[in-house]
């Protein structure tokens, strides 16, 4: 027992020991912090109730953690969707955005917005939302600014010309406003998209109808075309074979006047005397026998 009791007493002062080295190396280790890749960070005096001047680059950065703390914000560009799909959206279920066209026309669009943090106003950014994390920074200017702009946008269009024929202006009308609401806010809009248009079943149906009237007007005029192609081709072709038909006619006709020209009654009767072989013809039965200028013949051969 006394043995005991004296190991007891022994082990009594080694505890304030340890529980000093334990808060020691905690303090160490809240005193250095990591900085992530991508992100900077903005450092707070909790006695000053002031913003440190300067941004934390990525790394390992020292603070006091009794009287600092330290908000991260990310710089690169970040992604929110609303979608109907809610496997792909931030929220859960159908999230896309409900729009009234200008017929009255009720329409879901599916947007992807791309933003990032001003770095350079970063620390702003920090003091004007309460040092309050990205995710609500993104809730509330993100998010609730896209799903108030585009329907008031979105309402000056036809259901048609949100869905196809304007839907490039009205997506570049909805940035520019975006831009305006977020650089106040010390956000940047990288990009806005209507990623698809979610149209009625109705509205669907008549869609269809069209694109497919479309599809088979485009069909007929390109037959026509094509017919039009091959009447010329035929044409051509037809005109081609006339010409040619021409040519060789004419050609033909001034070879038979050169001809003509050519066969004098002289040139005739030398060409008779060339080809006489010397031998009379014999005829039998009735008929004029050919007269033969035997004179001429002597002639020609001296």
């Amino acid at each position: 027992m006394q043995f005991l009791k004296g190991e007891k007493l022994a082990i009594q002062p080694i505890v304030p020991i340890v529980a000093g080295v334990v808060i020691a190396v905690l303090l160490v280790l809240n005193t250095w912090t990591t900085v992530q890749p991508g992100y900077v960070g903005i450092v707070f005096d909790k006695i000053t109730h002031d913003v440190r001047v300067g941004l934390l680059e990525p790394g390992w950065v020292f603070i006091n953690p009794l009287t600092e703390s330290i908000q991260q914000y990310p710089v690169t560009i970040q992604t929110y969707s609303m979608v109907q799909k809610s496997s792909e959206g931030q929220v859960a279920g159908d999230d896309s955005i409900k729009i009234q066209s200008n017929e009255g026309q009720q329409l879901n669009l599916d947007a992807v917005i791309q933003y990032q943090v001003n770095k350079s106003e970063a620390a702003r950014l920090y003091e004007e939302w309460g040092g309050a994390s990205i995710e609500t920074i993104e809730d509330r200017v993100v998010r609730q600014y896209t799903r108030s702009e585009v329907p008031q946008i979105a309402a000056r269009y036809g259901w048609e010309e949100i869905t196809s024929s304007r839907r490039s202006e009205i997506i570049q009308k909805i940035a520019a406003r975006l831009s305006e609401e977020f650089q106040k806010r010390h956000l940047v809009l990288v990009s806005f998209a209507i990623r698809e248009v979610h149209l009625p079943a109705v509205l669907q149906q008549a869609l269809n109808q069209k694109i497919e009237a479309q599809q088979q007007a485009e069909k007929q005029r390109y037959t026509l075309q094509q017919t039009e192609i091959q009447a010329e081709q035929a044409k051509v072709e037809a005109q081609g074979k006339a010409a040619a038909i021409l040519i060789r006619a004419k050609a033909q006709a001034d070879a038979n006047s050169l001809l003509s020209r050519s066969l004098t009654p002289e040139l005739l009767r030398s060409q008779q005397i060339e080809k006489w072989n010397g031998i009379l013809p014999s005829v039998t039965g009735s008929g004029a026998l050919p007269i033969l200028d035997l004179e001429q013949r002597g002639e020609a051969k001296k």
